[in-house]
């Protein structure tokens, strides 16, 4: 991790030390934050990056207080029970170079995934979440998310873990995992076409620890590792330029404010 990326909950704890302290009674309470993590640039990168994480939610005031695993990412939830929780939600990758061992495949422009996450909460400690999304940069079509938590919320600390899988469709999985005859013939490396289809990305698992410093000061600290399905796998691109296997790893500092509207 680097000196930047170590700096950044420190910096945003003194900035949130000042912050204004809000009312008791309120509509919403938003909960913003930042951090560092380490990822794979794209599924099946084989290394890791540091990036900037920024994060921020929204939710009624009269829903209790429940520990959300970090990986669901930034949400607002438009609709927020005891049972079901229902929003919009948007997720970015990097774009994928044709340098090195991808040279002569085409290069991957930055992806942008906006869709819609459901949870369904039979009880306080198990939440149940699937999340469906649609490229409308980098790649056209659907791709999606799905993942089951046992969850601890308490009073100091809070604690999550639980499997994970991925679905992409077709465009998604021929754009990642995919070589056409032409890119085989570019390429010094990799001279087999290849067509995943659609179907199955990864199986993995999601683990996630956080301390309550005070109700509106949390650590969060994040840990993932997701193992690509038989599809992507068998990718020549995966096979000469990747891993099969994804690590993620990321720290944030958060704040929690209450915020009225109307009123």
């Amino acid at each position: 991790m680097g000196v930047a990326a170590l700096r950044w909950p420190a910096a945003l704890a003194a900035v949130l030390a000042f912050a204004p302290i809000a009312g008791h009674a309120t509509d919403w309470i938003v909960t913003v934050g930042g951090g560092a993590g380490f990822s794979p640039p794209y599924e099946g990168a084989g290394r890791d990056v540091v990036t900037p994480i920024l994060t921020f939610n929204l939710r009624r005031a009269d829903t209790p207080y429940r520990f959300v695993p970090p990986d669901g990412g930034s949400t607002i939830a438009l609709v927020n029970t005891r049972h079901f929780v229902f929003g919009p939600v948007v997720r970015f990758r990097y774009s994928r170079g044709a340098s090195g061992l991808l040279q002569g495949l085409d290069k991957i422009n930055t992806a942008i995934e906006p869709g819609g996450y459901a949870e369904l909460w039979p009880v306080d400690w198990l939440r149940f979440r699937v999340e469906g999304r649609y490229g409308v940069a980098g790649y056209t079509g659907p791709v999606g998310d799905a993942a089951i938590d046992l969850i601890h919320s308490g009073r100091r600390w809070d604690f999550s873990i639980g499997p994970r899988y991925g679905y992409g469709g077709t465009r998604y999985m021929d754009t990642y995992f995919g070589v056409t005859p032409v890119e085989a013939a570019r390429s010094p490396y990799i001279n087999t076409p290849y067509e995943p289809g659609q179907g199955e990305r990864y199986l993995g698992v999601e683990a996630a620890i956080a301390h309550n410093w005070t109700h509106r000061i949390k650590t969060t600290l994040g840990f993932g590792y997701h193992r690509l399905a038989r599809l992507a796998q068998d990718s020549p691109v995966i096979q000469v330029a990747g891993s099969p296997n994804d690590y993620s790893a990321g720290v944030t500092l958060s704040y929690s404010f209450g915020l009225r509207i109307g009123r």
